[in-house]
This record gives C-alpha cells, structure tokens and sequence, in this order.
C-alpha cells in the first residue's frame, strides 16, 4: 500500500468503499482474515483469529468486521480501521455440544449483531457499541443456519432446520429480541448451503424460498398468516433489489433464474406481485449477490453440464448477462461496480467487470504455495442485509 494515505484512510479505500476480506484456515487449525486492496489486488494485512473462521458481516457504518470462528464457537471483533482484534467472544450455551456458528448478521441500525449457532440451535446476540455478548435466545428445536433482515424490518430472521423436513423461519424482535416462529405447518425445505431467506424492501413482507416457498406479513406489532406459493417452488436462494426485483436461483438441473416484481403477502394471507420471465442461466447456481449500487447481479456456477463453472453477471439496466469461465468456485462479493471477487481453493480470483465480457484477472494467492494445506472459506467486501 502507498505509504502516503493517512490513518484516516486505512479504513476505507479512496473511493470510501471497504477493503475485501477473505477467511481462510491453514493446516487445518491456523484460522486468518486476509485483507485485500482492490486497487492492486493484493494482500495488505493478515488477521489471526479462531480456528475455521467461516462466515463474516460488516456492520451499517462499515466499521467493525464480524467473523465467526466455527470450530471453537467464538466471534471476532475487528475494527476496520486499525485491522486489529476489538474483542472476541464466546457464542452459544458454552455446553459440550460445540456452538457451530455459521452466519452471523448485523441489524441495520448497527446496534445489535446476530450469529446463528447451527450447533446449539439458538442464536446470540451481541452489543456491537460494547462488543459483548448480550444474550442467547432459543429459536425451537430446529438449527438456525442463515439470517436476513432490512433497515425497513423489524424484525432478523432466522432459517431453522429440522431433521423430520418441516423446516421453518424464526423472526427475532430487533426490539425486544421476542422470537415468533412460522413456517412449520408447511413442507418447507432449506438448502443449508445456501441462505433461502429474503426481505421485501418495504420491510412488510419475509419470503422463504426452497421446494416449497413461503411469504409471511410482519410489520411492527402485526404478524400476518404465513402462506405458500407455487411462483417459488424449486427456488433455492435470492436478493431483492430496492427497485422491488427479486431475483431467484434455482436447483441445480434448471438453467435459468426466477424474477419478480414486487412479490409480497398482506396480513392476511394474499400474495401480490408479478412473475416475469425467466432469465437464462446454467444448471448449478450456487451463491448470488447484488453489486453495490445493485446494478450488476452476480451469480456463481458449479460445473455440472459445463467443461469448468464460471460466473455470471447480469446487468439489472440492461437486461444483459456476460459469463466468465473459472475452474474453481467458492464465494463471491462485489467491490463497488468494478470488481466482483470469486474464492477457489486456495486464492482469490478478480473479475474486472469493465471490460465488454468481464475478464478474469490473476488469481490472488491467500498462502504461500509451499505452505501447509490452505482452505480459503468465505469473501466479503461492505454490508450486506442477508448472511
């Protein structure tokens, strides 16, 4: 990095748009966060912490980094400025079980953050000016695996996996962390692998994806009767754009994405919206987001019916979609509207977004290539609304 940006600086880019931070294991046990600078694409600063550090979240202000660290059952607290350790705290019950958390999330209001313990099946919730934990709240007797939530919600969302297959959503009061749980008279079923949570822009309106969809009214003191839709059938996951598209990926025989416009339940139970047509993708749709304007949709692609997988981006304005091959795909975060980012197995691949295809650019090694085995987990580069 150049020597002469200031402090002040260190936290953000020039652009005032996050570094990109990357969790990765070594050997097995060693767990780290990589912090990438976009503007030359390589590594500035490693971060030890727990051991397999997996899923990570910003909080609104871009500020602090979260990273759970799924082995120990602990969180990490970094602060984005010095790229050094706040606090790291235990999650779960502390019993024998391990706490196992695999998504964490911060309220949109920045003062409370979330991690869903897959383990313990509850969820603990942190004060993010303090860094402490506040509480552990049951969410019933399914695994809490994803969350979602949005700055016009009143509620974080959890998906909850049951072994007997009637999965179901716990809403989590940001309020007074009150748990309503819905869902469980209906067949849903989550892909654990994927976050099958959305929330209509508007805040009003929870929609589940999967096999079987559910949409479900939430707003303020109202909670509305949870019904299901055929429109969602076969969804896997999605991202609902401000401009009221939803956007869903599929399983992995089908070749396209579902869309929406404007798809919500009242409080009673009736479903409005519109289905468009579909777009046309590959089978093996795995991760999907949203750049930071939302201009571009990013959707990666596991090799299936194709020589390699890839990524996919589609322009949201219009209505145009590029695919860039990869031999290996793990996560993906957007760096602004430039860059999108995609993990392999042991680096970082840059895809400049800029050039009339999009160009994969040289892989970002995360380790030495000598070094001890080296698992490059998840990516993640501003604040998200979905885990």
């Amino acid at each position: 990095m150049n020597s002469n940006k200031t402090e002040a600086s260190n936290r953000k880019l020039p652009s005032r748009d996050p570094y990109v931070y990357v969790t990765y294991e070594i050997d097995y046990q060693h767990g780290y966060v990589a912090v990438i600078d976009p503007a030359e694409d390589r590594i500035i600063k490693r971060i030890q912490v727990g051991a397999n550090p997996g899923a990570m979240a910003m909080d609104p202000d871009e500020k602090k980094l979260f990273v759970a660290n799924t082995r120990i059952g602990s969180l990490s607290i970094i602060d984005t400025r010095s790229h050094s350790i706040l606090n790291t705290v235990p999650v779960g019950n502390m019993s024998s079980n391990p706490a196992r958390p695999v998504a964490v999330l911060v309220a949109s209001n920045g003062k409370k953050a979330y991690v869903a313990n897959y383990g313990d099946k509850n969820v603990t919730i942190i004060d993010s000016p303090t860094n402490k934990v506040l509480k552990n709240v049951d969410v019933g007797p399914g695994r809490p695996f994803a969350l979602a939530s949005n700055e016009n919600s009143s509620y974080m969302y959890v998906a909850c996996k049951v072994a007997d297959g009637r999965d179901y959503v716990a809403a989590i009061s940001i309020e007074d962390d009150s748990v309503h749980p819905y869902g469980s008279q209906f067949q849903l079923t989550f892909d654990t692998a994927h976050n099958p949570l959305v929330v209509h822009p508007e805040g009003y309106s929870l929609i589940a994806l999967g096999k079987t969809g559910m949409l479900c009214f939430y707003d303020g003191d109202v909670q509305g009767e949870p019904t299901t839709s055929s429109l969602l059938d076969n969804t896997v996951s999605g991202v609902y754009l401000d401009n009221k598209l939803l956007f869903c990926t599929t399983e992995n025989d089908r070749g396209y994405l579902k869309l929406f416009n404007d798809l919500y339940a009242n409080w009673m139970g009736t479903i409005y919206g519109n289905s468009l047509p579909d777009i046309p993708s590959y089978k093996g749709q795995d991760k999907i987001r949203f750049s930071r304007t939302q201009v571009y949709i990013g959707v990666t692609i596991q090799p299936t019916s194709l020589p390699t997988g890839g990524l996919q981006i589609f322009n949201t304005t219009r209505a145009q979609t590029r695919f860039v091959p990869l031999t290996s795909v793990g996560d993906l975060a957007f760096f602004s509207d430039t860059k999108a980012y995609v993990g392999e197995s042991r680096a970082i691949r840059p895809i400049d977004l800029t050039t009339a295809n999009a160009t994969a650019l040289p892989a970002i090694e995360i380790g030495p290539t000598d070094s001890n085995p080296i698992a490059v987990k998840n990516i993640i580069s501003g604040y998200r609304n979905q885990s």
